[in-house]
């Protein structure tokens, strides 16, 4: 996936789960408006947004960014992508037995 393509990837899935951008835009501590740039690819998404959207929708930074991208900005190898998948399904087995 290109740079340019990660604000449509991130509105598809908003839009598909059905949540406003207000919701997502409150997580990232912004306004609606900038969030919604994000969305246009009018504007980049911070190394820091990237991670807070990714946990938000339940998926790994590699499933928003180019695997070369990604892995320089996670600084991780093989075991870091799968230690990553492991916390994600930990944190959905807690949710479901709460």
């Amino acid at each position: 996936m290109s740079k340019a393509e990660i604000g449509t990837f991130i509105r598809q899935k908003r839009e598909n789960l059905r949540i406003s951008q207000e919701a997502v835009a409150f997580i990232l501590d912004m306004s609606q408006a900038a969030y919604s740039k994000i969305e246009r690819n009018e504007t980049k998404v911070k190394v820091d947004q990237v991670y807070k959207i990714a946990n938000y929708f339940g998926i790994s930074i590699y499933e928003l960014l180019p695997p070369s991208l990604a892995s320089d900005i996670a600084g991780e190898n093989i075991f870091g992508v799968i230690a990553h998948y492991i916390k994600i399904g930990f944190q959905r087995t807690r949710v479901l037995f709460k």
